[in-house]
């Protein structure tokens, strides 16, 4: 029995408002293919490799995370998720740094990203079809608009949340049936359709609705605008084994959009039977397959009617113009949207509309997620006295703490001016938000792999400790883990040479002598931890113990996440290389925002340790117990 008074409060104050099928919409939401998933595809253009590959390949491996965290819920299902487990398991500190950083500021960078897909996919294509084209090209075209476009999602957001669980749940399921209809409509559309009206009614309705030059081929000039950009995207059918072999590059890109089944696993101290594996498992489990199949189904869709390299030279002109490289405007001013593009295979004003109407409800069934998850960690954290206590605070009526949610949109609005008028290269950031919160899960992966045996008692009393492999599998999948390990050990030292001792003849700044020193002092401590890993898990398995189910998937999981990590720090690999990522050593700006994020953590949990201290109160007796309910 935990000792509640060490808690700021005997009860948390959150209700199980949320049945399991409310988490798997919120799962699905999640990893979003029509928000998420077509912006970051769009930013594909460049990539040798297939994105159909791509997404197959990346969703395998987010079914071993789904692993893991289902078993981490079903063991601890407490508000807070990710800082709960990395606190109780690998310590205070390490829970503390990773959570704070990976769930409350990184999530600011993310308001931006929300604004920008609320703009390409809901105002600027909903405004167009109305006829109020400069309004549209507004929105899109500004800075000011792009900035109101993100303010709107800090207040539709809060509105959303602060309504409490189950008003939230009859929104979500609201937008998720609705955008169901209209993502069917979609398919529709695209599967009847053809190119040829395709062709001719974006010739006369874009010059209509956007002001896109009238009388011209603007399929074809999409198409050489594209090739001049640098498109060169495989077919859609290449799964040749150097296609496959190029796909892999794009892996780190896909994670943008579906490494996040596990949005929720933050939430469940409120959803209703928590501590049943199975249904855990198959609420974040179901959510990948859906969204995989729908992705797939949508580039075949896209390739048929639209045609495939149209698709991907309208997202090489469109961002190739957006990001600067060029001055030439693309023929179509506008985000490549594909259901947009669905909607022009009919001239029906009244139909396009409806179509797009509905496809919105995919953004706003999703845009509660940048915010909701994140308001639990903080709580969580104020409840064991490592933030104010008025953070923990909970509106009576709605049990919803409001003040965490205030401290994820004030923040989130200052961010999204930087972002929008690009001030300190903020517009380069957008895959910082992935990357952080990787490293978050890689903490969490770690806590489920070594959890049967570093915190037994919990394990063995929960209901996962049955789910055990064959000690034949346990043994191979040790070995696997490290040779791999030894991979990414030999890859990230010879990446990070490469650097060193070639930075010099680039003259750079003190700045990235810094980033790059700094990783190489990373490189190292990433290669003690996966031996570390190895050693901890290789004594209990090779030592007789059955290999739990969690373990397994911990180190096939943790494996990825880490070759994700080492490819986006050290990427270009060699001084003379091209960025594919642009989020890594030769980023500056990104790399001084992820260490002033972590800097900011650190300075908040040292000096609330330290004031607690002064207290009176022993804050790692607090951290000794799983919080309560």
């Amino acid at each position: 029995m935990s000792d509640v008074s060490l808690f700021v409060r005997k009860a948390s104050g959150l209700v199980r408002a949320w049945s399991v099928f409310d988490a798997f919409i919120y799962a699905t939401f999640s990893i979003n293919l029509i928000t998420l998933g077509l912006f970051i595809f769009s930013y594909c253009y460049y990539f040798e490799g297939n994105l159909a590959t791509a997404v197959v390949i990346g969703a395998i491996f987010t079914i071993f995370e789904v692993i893991v965290y289902a078993s981490l819920i079903s063991a601890m299902p407490r508000a807070g998720g990710d800082y709960v487990w990395q606190s109780r398991i690998l310590g205070r500190a390490i829970g503390f740094l990773l959570s704070i950083t990976g769930w409350w500021f990184i999530l600011w960078l993310w308001v931006p990203l929300y604004g920008q897909m609320l703009v390409y996919e809901v105002f600027t294509p909903l405004l167009g079809i109305l006829g109020l084209q400069t309004a549209a090209l507004w929105f899109t075209t500004t800075n000011v608009g792009m900035l109101v476009g993100m303010l709107l999602v800090c207040a539709i957001v809060f509105v959303y949340i602060a309504a409490g669980m189950k008003w939230y749940a009859r929104v979500q399921k609201f937008c998720f049936w609705g955008g169901t209809v209209g993502l069917v409509l979609v398919f529709v559309l695209l599967l009847f359709g053809n190119n040829t009206t395709f062709v001719a009614n974006l010739n006369s309705m874009a010059p209509q609705m956007f002001g896109s030059a009238s009388g011209t081929d603007l399929y074809a000039a999409t198409i050489a605008a594209g090739q001049a950009a640098g498109t060169v995207t495989a077919p859609l059918g290449d799964f040749s084994g150097a296609g496959i072999i190029a796909s892999m590059a794009l892996i780190p890109m896909m994670v943008f959009f579906n490494l996040w089944p596990n949005w929720g696993s933050t939430l469940y101290g409120e959803v209703r039977g928590a501590g049943d594996y199975k249904r855990n498992f198959w609420g974040m489990a179901a959510a990948i397959i859906v969204t995989t199949v729908g992705a797939l189904i949508f580039f075949a869709l896209i390739a048929k009617t639209l045609g495939w390299d149209f698709y991907n030279n309208a997202n090489g002109a469109f961002w190739n113009y957006v990001w600067g490289y060029t001055t030439e405007a693309p023929p179509l001013p506008f985000w490549p949207y594909p259901a947009l593009f669905a909607a022009f295979l009919v001239k029906s004003r009244f139909i396009q509309f409806l179509v797009i109407l509905l496809m919105s409800l995919w953004w706003f069934g999703w845009s509660g997620t940048v915010f909701l998850s994140s308001t639990r960690v903080i709580f969580a954290a104020a409840l064991d006295r490592m933030l104010p206590e008025w953070v923990s605070k909970i509106d009576e009526k709605t049990r919803v703490p409001v003040n965490a949610l205030l401290l994820m949109v004030i923040p989130s609005a200052i961010i999204s001016y930087l972002y929008a008028f690009k001030i300190f290269s903020f517009q380069t950031l957008a895959l910082d938000a992935t990357v952080v919160i990787a490293i978050t899960f890689l903490g969490s992966t770690i806590a489920g792999t070594i959890m049967p045996w570093k915190t037994k008692e919990i394990f063995d009393g929960s209901p996962v400790a049955k789910f055990t492999v064959p000690s034949w599998l346990g043994w191979l999948v040790t070995l696997l883990y490290a040779v791999f390990a030894m991979y990414l050990i030999k890859i990230s030292f010879t990446y990070a040479w490469n650097i060193i001792s070639g930075i010099g003849t680039t003259q750079p700044g003190w700045m990235t002598w810094l980033v790059v020193l700094l990783l190489g002092a990373l490189t190292i401590f990433n290669a003690g931890i996966l031996i570390w890993v190895l050693y901890y898990v290789g004594k209990n398995v090779f030592g007789g113990a059955k290999m739990p189910l969690v373990t397994l998937a911990g180190l096939i999981f943790m494996g990825f996440l880490d070759w994700l990590l080492v490819v986006w720090f050290w990427d270009p690999t060699t001084v003379d290389g091209y960025p594919l990522y642009a989020i890594g050593w030769s980023n500056v700006s990104s790399m001084f925002f992820m260490l002033i994020n972590y800097l900011v953590a650190a300075a908040i949990y040292f000096g609330f340790s330290s004031y607690r201290k002064k207290q009176g109160i022993d804050v790692n007796k607090i951290y000794k117990e799983i919080p309560v309910e």
